[in-house]
């Protein structure tokens, strides 16, 4: 049984709670600076996007080596950030410096973390 807290004037669980909380830094997260370094650093060149025959930047992908444009990558915590941490542990991962991030590809990405979601 799940305990429930009356927050904000409404009774929420603690995972809803949670939840809320944990969206809310993984958003701000997306400004974090070292993530912008780590995305610069894999920038290979413009060139003419084969999907939309426009001008685009691409990115190099850790993972494969092949290269995508920006709305094909993510940066990726090299070292998973987990489940069941604490919250300053959370935060410490989340926010973490450029050694621990890496551009990858949609689908490397998606591989990589169904393979750390089946490790843990």
């Amino acid at each position: 049984m799940s305990k429930e807290k009356t927050r904000n004037g409404t009774t929420w669980t603690e995972a809803r709670y949670e939840g809320f909380i944990t969206s809310i830094l993984r958003s701000g997260s997306r400004r974090w600076g070292p993530k912008y370094t780590t995305l610069k650093d894999a920038y290979t060149t413009t060139k003419i996007n084969k999907k939309s025959g426009r001008l685009a930047k691409h990115y190099k992908c850790a993972i494969c080596s092949g290269e995508f444009t920006s709305t094909n990558v993510q940066v990726d915590h090299i070292r998973p950030i987990g489940r069941n941490l604490d919250w300053n542990d959370f935060i410490e991962r989340l926010f973490c410096e450029k050694d621990n991030l890496q551009v990858a590809c949609l689908s490397c990405h998606k591989i990589k973390t169904k393979k750390e979601k089946e490790s843990n």
